[in-house]
């Protein structure tokens, strides 16, 4: 169960600018427990889909399996294709990189979602455009003049780290930064209808500077290996459409969410009962990483630089955050190394009872994706000397 604390007194302010000025301190703080040894027998938990790739998106669709696999280093080709979940290749086509308006250039799981009208989006480079799943059909709808009404351009896109987009019907959840992002490491979540329509910030969130880049700002020559980098940089949500809730991880250090209602702004934390000290890391595993990114650095960079890896004495607090029907998915950086799964904790909704525990598949690279019920990893691999993405696609269901 879930132990309130004394609340702070916040006003729900909603007038003019009032969905910025409610992004101020959490008003509201809470305690999630969690019983060791209570094992949540609720999941069902299937591979049906996998294959090893040098690409950049793996997408379920009802359908099939949308991919993009690069055709050269420089990503100046784009080969989309769609499998089904049998493994057999439906559809390819192959197409270069471009800004026109049927061409796209970029198509990554942080700028690529599927709509709620089964359409594939793209937020490529201040447009909005969609891959039809039937055609492989690029189309622009809009061009983003980085003008907001009533907040000018004083947001963007948060394309300067990790995001996510979550859709339902006709609105869509994602985070915005100003332009001095790398200053203050301060983003915001946002809302809005259809294309920028009803726009509105409902929460800030202020990111802890990452320990490598503080002793990059020391020593000017070194370069620092983080395995978790991906996922400090990343903006980690979830959207509760049924209570228009939105839960984050503002610091995956710390066992403790964050959460804003969509539509007054009112919010506050949840402090998770978890001690990330006890949580291992593996340093095979980090020295796996460190090299792959030696490879894929610049022989001029490694000259320059001194190359380090980082090994931080524990893994992060929390790892990942999903609402899945009436329950909340909470993943720690509790880990089996040898079995690549990392412990998920489970809540009901809306009263946030403790439900258990259960193992979910978690890759080396950190970054996962959850359409629904499908919940797809991507992991690094080693093949005759040379790296490649080996992606799988899980079905998790919930009784």
């Amino acid at each position: 169960m879930r132990t309130p604390r004394p609340a702070k007194p916040f006003p729900i302010l909603w007038l003019f600018l009032s969905s910025f000025l409610a992004c101020g301190p959490a008003h509201e703080e809470y305690t999630l427990s969690v019983e060791e040894g209570k094992i949540f027998r609720g999941v069902h938990i299937e591979k049906i889909w996998e294959k090893e790739l040098y690409g950049r998106l793996v997408l379920a669709l009802p359908q099939g399996v949308f991919c993009d696999e690069i055709q050269d280093v420089m990503g100046g080709e784009h080969k989309f294709q769609l499998f089904d979940y049998a493994g057999r290749l439906v559809r390819e086509k192959s197409l270069l990189s471009g800004q026109g308006p049927d061409e796209v250039t970029v198509v990554t799981k942080d700028n690529t979602w599927l709509s709620s009208t089964g359409q594939i989006m793209v937020e490529d480079d201040d447009y909005l455009k969609t891959i039809d799943p039937a055609s492989f059909e690029v189309r622009t709808l809009a061009k983003f003049a980085n003008m907001i009404r009533g907040f000018g351009g004083k947001f963007i896109f948060g394309r300067h780290t990790g995001t996510t987009f979550e859709e339902k019907g006709n609105r869509t959840v994602t985070t915005f930064e100003s332009t001095g992002y790398y200053e203050n490491l301060t983003y915001y979540i946002g809302v809005y209808r259809n294309l920028l329509e009803d726009f509105s910030i409902i929460q800030k969130v202020k990111m802890p500077k990452p320990v490598t880049r503080m002793k990059l700002e020391e020593r000017k020559r070194e370069s620092y290996t983080d395995y978790y980098h991906l996922l400090r940089i990343h903006r980690i949500f979830t959207v509760d459409w049924t209570r228009d809730v939105v839960y984050f991880v503002p610091n995956i250090e710390k066992p403790e969410i964050g959460f804003v209602n969509i539509g007054t702004g009112a919010g506050g934390r949840y402090l998770v009962e978890a001690n990330p000290g006890t949580f291992s890391v593996d340093r095979k595993e980090l020295e796996f990483y460190h090299e792959y990114v030696r490879d894929q650095t610049d022989p001029r960079l490694k000259s320059y630089y001194k190359d380090i890896l980082y090994v931080p004495p524990n893994a992060p607090a929390l790892m990942a955050v999903k609402v899945v029907g009436d329950r909340l998915i909470i993943i720690t950086g509790k880990r089996d190394w040898a079995k690549q799964e990392n412990e998920a904790l489970v809540y009901r909704l809306p009263s946030l009872e403790y439900e258990g525990s259960f193992p979910i598949p978690y890759p080396n690279l950190v970054t996962t994706r959850w359409y629904d019920d499908f919940y797809i990893t991507e992991k690094l691999v080693k093949r005759n000397d040379d790296f490649f993405y080996y992606w799988e696609i899980y079905n998790i269901r919930f009784d």
